[in-house]
């Protein structure tokens, strides 16, 4: 083909591109709309592809929707910015949608905001005795169930209308507590289902070393407490995450060691609705790297209970068929290799360093695909240099289901609170907080993506909606409204940008 005619295809899918809307929106905190033009972000997610699947996703990418605009803006108060060379904040604000997306639930330190979304307008607020850690609204929208991390490390049941206390319980009598706000109780993660509540809590402190205690509960919505585990001492070990089926009969959750101090491995626990164990898998740390594993926040379960998809730390995925794990030690990984073939990120010695990108978040987008979201690149040997940004800091890998291979990988360019799906299972965001490494405030903001759409990253990408300030949380209805939480951010000059607000964006 000739170049003249090659050049003139490429032209006229630039402008079918632009007039389709599919080329995000680079719009900033004001609400005004810059001129049409890929970030740079999206220009990197979609690195080391050929020029096939390029042309797939042009062929792909057209959207019907208008660009984003700022519906409604909520100050939040003022707080301390964060650093923008330091590492994730101690400022752990959440946001929350009812299923039907009409309420919207607000932590932010202890302060806890229920608002109307179409009236935009407060129905309550009150405040609790610690700083919010997670929030869920029950599935029928009647409840908001709460928790904070303090000295008595509280879970609290709302009535989501009226905001009336419920009920309340005190986890600081099952895993002790202690007057520094870090080593106190804290709730790490709140699952509903469809009639009943999972909880993910814990604390640690250190005496001559690191020590863990963690426990995990199941309430009814309205927050009567059906059962704990252990149900008479903790875990002396870390679980950060905990998830269910849609019906509440299949739960997962994880023990092990992120201080990687105390020589464990990590165990992933299967239990059903009377908190039986199905099966259990152990995971054993990645030496000569690693003592100990645990997962952060990448356990994901299909709604029906199926598949399980477990993200390490350390950069390993697990994928499991539920029907195949017939009792507690029995069954098998269908991904995992003693080598490095199964991972996201392998550790990589990089002149006289060994670096690795975290394993933050991971979610089973559809039978047949896995997502997986890194973090910053890290050290595996504390005190350690870091010489470059490891290949897959800060990005959202796609695998197979079937054989555990890289699909597509897409770049954020900055760390990400989690991958935020729709109750429809539809629509995702990614909230993108900062780079800590090259300080690039650009990249700030929401990232929102249809996962009906075909092809990769850059074809399902909808949206984004750049911030002068850091994303902490995200939260995006089943009509494709995302409501999140913007801190203030000090640059190296000193200087302030962004504000703390809450957004909603349509």
């Amino acid at each position: 083909m000739k170049k003249s005619s090659i050049a003139l295809i490429l032209l006229f899918e630039f402008i079918l591109l632009t007039v389709s809307g599919c080329i995000s929106s680079d719009i900033m905190s004001s609400g005004n709309v810059s001129s049409d033009s890929t970030s740079p972000d999206e220009g990197e997610g979609n690195a080391g592809e050929n020029s096939r699947n390029v042309l797939n996703q042009i062929d792909t990418a057209s959207y019907e929707k208008s660009s984003p605009y700022l519906y409604w803006e909520y100050e939040l108060g003022d707080i301390i910015p964060e650093n923008i060379s330091e590492g994730r904040g101690n400022t752990q604000d959440c946001v929350r949608f009812t299923t039907d997306g009409k309420y919207l639930a607000a932590g932010t330190g202890k302060d806890l905001t229920v608002l109307d979304v179409a009236g935009k307008n407060v129905l309550w607020k009150k405040t609790l005795k610690g700083n919010i850690s997670d929030l869920s609204f029950s599935i029928d929208g009647k409840y908001l169930i709460a928790g904070e991390r303090s000295a008595d490390g509280c879970i609290y049941s709302f009535d989501a209308s009226t905001g009336e206390e419920i009920h309340r319980y005190r986890t600081a009598d099952d895993l002790g507590t202690d007057e520094n706000y870090r080593n106190q109780p804290c709730i790490y993660k709140i699952k509903t289902s469809d009639d009943a509540v999972y909880i993910a809590a814990g604390r640690y402190w250190k005496d001559s070393g690191y020590e863990l205690a963690s426990r995990v509960y199941r309430f009814s919505p309205d927050g009567n407490l059906s059962w704990k585990l252990p149900a008479a001492e903790n875990y002396p070990r870390s679980v950060n995450w905990i998830d269910s089926s849609l019906d509440g009969k299949n739960v997962v959750f994880s023990t092990g060691d992120w201080t990687n101090s105390l020589e464990i491995g990590a165990v992933i626990y299967s239990v059903d609705e009377r908190g039986s164990l199905r099966w259990k898998y152990e995971i054993p740390p990645l030496r000569p790297y690693f003592v100990s594993a645990a997962v952060w926040h990448g356990l994901d379960i299909s709604d029906d209970g199926s598949i399980i998809t477990a993200f390490t730390g350390d950069g390993r995925k697990y994928l499991f068929y539920d029907s195949e794990m017939k009792k507690p030690g029995d069954g098998k990984s269908e991904w995992h290799s003693a080598k490095y073939q199964s991972n996201v990120t392998a550790p990589e010695e990089l002149e006289g360093s060994v670096i690795y990108a975290y394993g933050e978040n991971a979610k089973i987008a559809s039978e047949d695909e896995i997502l997986y979201l890194t973090g910053a690149t890290l050290p595996a040997y504390y005190p350690g240099n870091v010489p470059m940004a490891y290949p897959l800091e800060n990005s959202l890998v796609s695998c197979d289901a079937e054989t555990g291979e890289t699909s597509w990988t897409y770049s954020l360019g900055g760390r990400c609170a989690g991958i935020i799906y729709s109750p429809d299972e539809r629509f995702f965001a990614l909230p993108v907080r900062k780079d800590t490494s090259s300080g690039n405030t650009q990249i700030h903001g929401i990232h929102v993506f249809d996962s009906r759409k075909p092809g990769n990253g850059n074809s399902k990408l909808l949206w984004t909606f750049k911030t002068e300030g850091v994303v902490a949380d995200a939260a995006i209805s089943s009509d494709c409204t995302v409501a999140a939480v913007e801190l203030p951010l000090k640059l190296k000059n000193g200087d302030v940008t962004g504000k703390h607000r809450l957004i909603i964006v349509r």
